[in-house]
């Protein structure tokens, strides 16, 4: 009996539970009270055992939304360096076919290779822009008598008058819907008026490079630039590729080659569209008599070429000139076909083949980059705008950790 006793009491002298211990502190009363006391207390601890884990999960994310934010702010107010430097870059990638070429056919070096090409390059941008300026001049100088012309011709006084009607017919609607309002204490001082002017076309289109003095200091810039990333190639390569730990430096090598080939091949087939639509639209603007037909097929081919936005920018010189130039409707109808059928072909036949699936972005994509940048910098950003995105695509699909962003950024 002793040693059955003693069995007995050596089974519950054993070291207390979690449940025991705390129906020692509670007083032994409520068992089930100690119960929910005990998991209370294991789920606290679970909790402080997580918090530090979530703690650094947070950090990182303000960390990053941090970043993303200095980033923005960066590419804002350092837009010129930025323009100056993508605008330089897109050029790069055009012109090194031209400087392989070289180096391969013939015994010159890269850099000598290099500052012919950029030679040569900036040798015929001076004479397209001084044959078009030549070609321009007139009608340059004619611009204020056009804008006349299109303010008293028929059909803008017309639509000016029924604007006019509709918003004084909402003004009168909202004055009758609106309570009145009760007139102000009138002061002795009148309060200061602020008269802002409005932010011209030219303005927006450079928006962002600055004044006419930075456009000057950034296209002074642009064949240094260009002439150093060629001339460098091999070396700039490897050495973005050691800025990387070794077991990514494959992975950044073919993100390398892949921007590459898809900028040059971007560039290099919408080049030649524009060059064929620039060249049909002007045989068609002298077909049907439109004056400046040179100057303005240009402007028209060059503008069919923006992603999504190309029809409309397209067909707005030809429509404005043609406002104040055409007595009948004939050549105007025939204009607007004709520039539409031009930029339809161009988009589903020349764009497919020349330009390919390189880029591979969809229109929500490409179009809220259109805008983004568009805002940013102005027509600067949109024709910088689609590149960018398609490097950061190119980016993103190398990327294991991305590469749902890709995809998201695809077709």
């Amino acid at each position: 009996m002793t040693r059955a006793n003693g069995s007995k009491e050596d089974l519950h002298s054993g070291p207390p539970s979690d449940v025991s211990a705390v129906a020692a502190k509670s007083g032994g009363d409520d068992p089930k009270a100690a119960k929910a006391e005990a998991a209370a207390s294991e789920h606290s601890g679970t909790k402080d055992r997580r918090r530090p884990g979530q703690d650094l999960n947070l950090i990182r994310a303000g960390a990053t939304v941090i970043a993303i934010l200095g980033l923005l702010a960066l590419l804002h107010f350092a837009a010129s360096v930025f323009i100056t430097l993508f605008s330089s870059m897109l050029l790069a990638f055009a012109l090194e076919p031209l400087v392989h070429l070289l180096c391969v056919r013939t015994p010159l070096r890269r850099h000598h290779a290099s500052g012919i090409v950029v030679f040569l390059f900036v040798a015929m941008l001076y004479g397209l822009f001084y044959a078009t300026y030549l070609r321009a001049e007139s009608f340059l100088a004619e611009i204020p008598a056009i804008t006349e012309k299109i303010h008293s011709a028929p059909m803008v006084v017309s639509l000016a008058k029924k604007a006019e009607e509709l918003d004084r017919l909402f003004a009168e609607a909202g004055r009758r819907i609106a309570p009145p309002a009760a007139e102000p204490a009138r002061s002795k001082t009148a309060p200061p008026v602020m008269v802002r002017d409005a932010e011209s076309f030219t303005g927006t289109l450079l928006q962002g490079i600055g004044s006419l003095g930075s456009v000057l200091f950034a296209l002074g810039f642009i064949p240094f630039l260009v002439y150093f990333i060629l001339a460098d190639r091999e070396p700039l390569t490897r050495r973005t590729r050691e800025l990387f730990p070794e077991e990514h430096r494959e992975t950044v090598g073919e993100i390398l080659l892949d921007i590459e080939r898809m900028m040059r091949k971007f560039l290099l087939g919408n080049a030649v569209i524009a060059f064929f639509l620039s060249a049909m639209t002007v045989i068609v603007f002298l077909l049907i008599g439109l004056p400046y037909s040179v100057v303005l097929g240009i402007l028209s081919g060059t503008l069919s070429i923006v992603p999504y936005l190309g029809l409309p920018l397209a067909l707005l010189p030809g429509i404005v000139v043609g406002l104040v130039s055409f007595e009948s409707g004939g050549p105007f109808l025939i204009l607007i076909a004709s520039v539409t059928v031009l930029h339809l072909v161009a988009a589903n036949y020349l764009t497919p083949k020349l330009v390919g699936g390189g880029v591979r972005l969809n229109a929500t994509a490409s179009t809220v980059s259109l805008l983004f940048f568009g805002w940013l910098w102005g027509g600067m950003g949109l024709v910088l705008g689609i590149p960018i995105l398609a490097v950061l695509k190119c980016i993103f699909e190398n990327v294991p950790s991305t590469r749902r962003i890709g995809m998201f950024l695809g077709e």
